[in-house]
């Protein structure tokens, strides 16, 4: 199984979000899990021997850039993702899963976000 998570964009975030690698390790051993998130989390990830690989978020902060998710969704297709996590609760975090077309996408409820996660869950 290949797993991609859009990783958080904030150090304690990124930081607390070891656990659920941690997981989905534990839940899907043969599991290989990629995360997506700005570049400057990259010696963080290499840190986490659960993170298979870190794949930078090349689109800064803040920056909707629809034309550009798209784009960056398509060429991950062809690593042919099982499932993904979007820990980020906004619209555009959702996006880059989506047009990947990654069949199992699981997010928080939120941002006109409906379609674009399938299992969404309540922020508390």
């Amino acid at each position: 199984m290949k797993i991609l998570v859009i990783g958080p964009s904030w150090v304690g975030d990124m930081m607390m979000s070891q656990s659920l690698y941690r997981t989905l390790q534990a839940r899907y051993p043969q599991a290989i899990i990629d995360v997506m998130a700005p570049a400057w989390c990259r010696p963080l990830l290499s840190r986490m021997p659960e993170v298979n690989e870190a794949i930078p978020m090349p689109l800064g902060h803040g920056a909707l850039e629809i034309g550009e998710r798209r784009k960056l969704g398509h060429s991950l297709r062809e690593k042919r993702y099982d499932r993904a996590y979007v820990l980020p609760n906004s619209f555009k975090s959702a996006l880059v899963p989506f047009f990947a077309g990654i069949p199992h996408r699981t997010g928080w409820r939120g941002e006109m976000r409906y379609g674009f996660t399938q299992r969404c869950t309540r922020a508390r």
